[in-house]
């Protein structure tokens, strides 16, 4: 089997494609690895970077092979062509881009994290019956509650953490609207906001909206760290925090959602979108909608444009995060059954047992 992606890569598609790579592997399917580019080997050790620089020199004739491509589905490669082909894909929007249809529909099967994406993609023309349902995953011996917690410095007794890349979509704008109104600065409480992007415009952006919205008054604390962290380190982020909240207006999956919930964090999330697949009431906390609404052009991913995303209510964010506060018990609580759900079905191996299984449909080729 060939895996073709953006292994090397920071962001969630190259996660994800080491984790389930890993996980095969362990399993004994005979892997061939292809890097799509993106290239970011120095984000990993060289233990982690070992592994995956021997499988690209696994022979393979291509041709004859069974072919994943892991991908957003704009960067889907032609000439890496097989005798069954297979896209792992996924999308945050009420449906997918015009463009994906006629290629995905080429295939012989699209990997989807989820029910949210199996009607999505099918919504826009995707045959049902090549959708599969493969989730994503979480190790759970990594991101765990005893993970050793970072040093942050002086901090208030309560943090909320927020973990993203910075976009439009993952909702920044709404969380600091949220606790900046709640809270007072006088409250023992802090917001820590890890991001990455460009740090000079990162920082700019939220001054702006904060000099906007909230003038010159006082405001409760807050900061922000911008730039890679390296994966050895992020269980330490979870651990040293208190509980994590993200209102994103769509995901296809959530990884710092989920990552979050492994470390036994009371987590808030969007009643919306794939985060459902593993987010519920009695495991975490999930913000009310106002809506969707039409995704507004101007914003810094185009590709969702032309579509519908969630409007998450700022009003109930305030109320979750005022109780997640007050009420530290139930939230350690429900943090830690959170984690529980995540170690019984969530995990890298049982993702890898599911594609597994769909492979082995064509154990023939």
């Amino acid at each position: 089997m060939v895996w073709a992606g953006l292994v090397y890569s920071s962001a969630g598609f190259g996660h994800e494609a080491r984790s389930l790579i890993g996980a095969l592997n362990r399993d004994g399917l005979r892997l061939k690895v292809i890097s799509l580019g993106y290239n970011e080997e120095d984000l990993l050790t060289p233990q982690e970077l070992a592994p995956l620089q021997a499988l690209e020199q696994v022979p393979v004739d291509v041709s004859q092979a069974l072919v994943i491509q892991h991908i957003p589905f704009d960067f889907y490669r032609k000439e890496i062509h097989g005798r069954i082909n297979i896209a792992r894909t996924m999308f945050e929007t009420t449906g997918i881009p015009d463009r994906w249809v006629q290629p995905l529909n080429q295939l012989d099967e699209v990997w989807v994290p989820g029910s949210f994406n199996i009607e999505t993609f099918s919504a826009c023309g995707v045959p049902r019956h090549k959708l599969r349902s493969v989730p994503s995953g979480v190790d759970s011996g990594i991101f765990h509650p005893s993970a050793p917690p970072l040093d942050l410095g002086s901090k208030k007794g309560f943090t909320f953490l927020s973990n993203f890349v910075f976009s439009d979509r993952k909702g920044w704008d709404l969380l600091l609207r949220a606790y900046l109104t709640e809270f007072k600065p006088g409250e023992d409480v802090s917001l820590l906001i890890k991001t990455y992007g460009d740090e000079a415009s990162i920082r700019e952006r939220l001054r702006r909206f904060i000099q906007q919205h909230f003038s010159l008054q006082r405001l409760p604390q807050h900061s922000v760290i911008v730039g890679r962290l390296h994966s050895s380190l992020l269980p330490g982020l979870y651990t040293a925090c208190d509980a994590f909240v993200l209102p994103s207006r769509g995901e296809a999956w959530g990884l710092p959602l989920i990552e979050a919930m492994g470390c036994g964090l009371p987590t808030i999330g969007t009643r919306w979108s794939g985060n459902l697949e593993y987010m519920n009431d009695e495991n975490s906390y999930l913000i009310d909608l106002e809506g969707l609404e039409d995704v507004p052009g101007g914003i810094d991913t185009p590709v969702l444009v032309g579509r519908q995303w969630a409007r998450p209510s700022v009003e109930h964010l305030r109320q979750l995060l005022r109780h997640v506060f007050e009420h530290r018990d139930e939230a350690r609580t429900r943090g830690q059954q959170g984690r529980t759900d995540i170690c019984r079905q969530w995990t890298w191996e049982q993702a890898a047992a599911i594609a597994r299984t769909e492979l082995l449909k064509y154990s023939d080729c």
